[in-house]
């Protein structure tokens, strides 16, 4: 969406108001007189003084507006258009403005605007989550996301109370209706992680009594790749079934009820 190296993003986490743009346009003037001037001063001196000038409207800043919504009747009051392709949810208002609005509710659902979604309301913001849980853990993005939101949270509640925006106080409770959600999700996770590790620590010390109590009945050349593979295939409850049969089996006893129990799993 990058129109010029110079942006000014203003957010919205709720329809836009046409009060909205036209505090917009001031917040950008505001910048944008005191720059220009500056600039302007800096290029006295120089040659091309077309050139110069050329490279100072090069910086006017464009200013993108992100709203969680935005009625089609303010649209149409500023004469904004679809700029089809950036797709859809996104309008450029009237060249001289240098101005663009995206409506995250509009947005598709894709890999490039789910960050955006994080900024809708929450379920739009819960469904961004959901897409970011799915992210590889390679993907830098996911931690990028989830660290740039709680970074703003953590901005906003330094800021006194009384000096919020709407704006401001709806994406803080937005934000931690989901972070109640995803701290839900992540005790889940854990609590899971840790039965399954209890599982498997188990297990694991199931499957090395057994190859113990083997290699002491039969010796160490009866655990043969094909045997150790075997072993490793079975549940619990078969583990414990070897382990009391063992004793009172032949090598060959215990091959044979080996190769019937993962026969009979196939």
């Amino acid at each position: 969406m990058q129109e010029n190296p110079t942006l000014i993003i203003e957010h919205y986490s709720s329809y836009l108001e046409a009060t909205d743009i036209n505090k917009s346009i001031t917040r950008k003037n505001l910048y944008w007189d005191r720059k220009q001037k500056e600039l302007q001063d800096n290029i006295k001196n120089q040659p091309n003084k077309k050139e110069a000038r050329k490279q100072i409207e090069n910086q006017n800043p464009f200013t993108w507006i992100l709203t969680v919504n935005c009625s089609e009747k303010l649209l149409i009051l500023c004469n904004a258009q679809p700029a089809a392709e950036l797709g859809t949810g996104v309008y450029r208002l009237p060249a001289i403005l240098r101005m663009g609005i995206v409506i995250i509710e509009q947005l598709v659902d894709s890999p490039e605007t789910m960050w955006l979604k994080m900024l809708g309301n929450k379920e739009t913001a819960k469904s961004a989550f959901d897409s970011i849980k799915q992210l590889s853990p390679q993907r830098r993005e996911k931690n990028d996301i989830i660290s740039a939101c709680i970074k703003y949270c953590v901005y906003l509640k330094d800021i006194p109370v009384d000096s919020l925006t709407t704006e401001d106080e709806d994406f803080m409770r937005t934000m931690a209706q989901i972070d109640a959600w995803y701290e839900g999700e992540m005790n889940k996770a854990r609590l899971e992680g840790e039965a399954k590790g209890k599982l498997e620590g188990k297990l694991e010390g199931k499957l090395e009594s057994v190859n113990t109590i083997i290699q002491a009945k039969f010796g160490a050349s009866a655990l043969t790749p094909q045997i150790v593979s075997q072993i490793e295939q079975l549940n619990s409850q078969q583990l414990d079934e070897l382990i009391l049969k063992i004793f009172n089996w032949q090598q060959q006893e215990m091959e044979k009820w080996l190769c019937e129990i993962l026969d009979g799993k196939n």
